[in-house]
């Protein structure tokens, strides 16, 4: 716990990405008592911009950090859906009633209330569906897979419209087991797979939500490593979505999300972020990585 102000950003980086969080935790403690002072003010004075941004993230549990972003989309004026959609839609229902709950702690706000007061329509619908939603049986029940299978294109592709609702309901109240069956099996009724029903059938922010939770479902490591390529080909701004990947799953599953990142593309992710990142911040986040497998 040496002092802040007079660490260098490498020793930084070395010292808080290759901790766990709760290791983490220990360290700001450690420094409290030593120095009197409270080691994330010390951080915010130390560092600047990306690498601000990264550890000042690996100083919160995984699911503060995902209840910070999401507070931090919907606040202030707009609404930055794209990380409302990213979170809600690929988070499992154990860590949205996590998730939940710290949001409650930490802002003093009910989520589903903060979500509903920023989305409208079906949209705002099928959010909500997800925050609420219960544990669903891990049994599978073929029957069941059939009915949801035929219901889903029954109520899209087989009709003129959408009845979303019953899109909603089927999407938000199964096990992931029990799609993924009910996707397989949706195909020998319609003639589009579910991503491309789903591009067919509806728009905007409840279509970008939908293929999130379709992808989630399929393999989420994989929906990961896709945005992370994505993000990292952009001309954009594109550290925020690579900052809030990286730093919501490096406890998660950031090494099976690596995997899939070079067996999907052909290179590893860090030799992209090597490629498409430079100096404190591409430090950071490669350390997080970890050696290539």
């Amino acid at each position: 716990a040496a002092v802040i102000h007079e660490a260098t950003p490498t020793t930084i980086i070395d010292v808080l990405t290759k901790r766990t969080y709760a290791q983490r935790r220990e360290i700001a403690f450690a420094y409290e008592r030593r120095t009197k002072k409270d080691m994330i003010s010390a951080l915010k004075g130390a560092l600047s911009g990306t690498l601000e941004t990264v550890i000042l993230g690996l100083m919160k549990s995984t699911t503060q950090y995902d209840a910070s972003e999401i507070r931090g989309s919907i606040k202030g004026l707009g609404t930055d859906e794209e990380t409302l959609i990213e979170i809600l839609c690929s988070r499992s229902n154990a860590e949205l009633v996590e998730i939940k709950s710290v949001y409650k702690e930490l802002f003093k706000k009910d989520l589903d209330k903060d979500v509903a007061g920023d989305t409208s329509g079906n949209f705002a619908k099928l959010l909500l569906a997800l925050t609420k939603r219960a544990d669903a049986s891990a049994v599978v029940d073929y029957q069941k897979i059939d009915d949801d299978a035929r219901a889903l294109y029954d109520a899209g592709v087989r009709i003129k419209g959408t009845d979303v609702p019953t899109w909603i309901s089927i999407m938000s109240e199964r096990s992931v087991p029990h799609l993924q069956k009910v996707f397989q099996r949706y195909k020998s009724y319609s003639p589009y797979d579910m991503q491309e029903s789903i591009e067919k059938e509806v728009k905007g922010d409840l279509k970008r939500s939908f293929l999130v939770l379709v992808q989630c479902f399929e393999n989420k490591q994989l929906f990961f490593a896709r945005r992370l390529n994505e993000a990292m080909k952009s001309k954009g701004a594109k550290e925020k979505i690579v900052t809030r990947i990286i730093v919501s799953r490096c406890e998660v599953d950031l090494k099976k999300i690596c995997s899939e990142y070079k067996s999907n593309f052909g290179q590893s992710l860090q030799k992209t972020i090597t490629e498409h990142t430079k100096g404190d911040y591409q430090t950071a986040l490669l350390s997080l990585c970890g050696p290539e497998e």
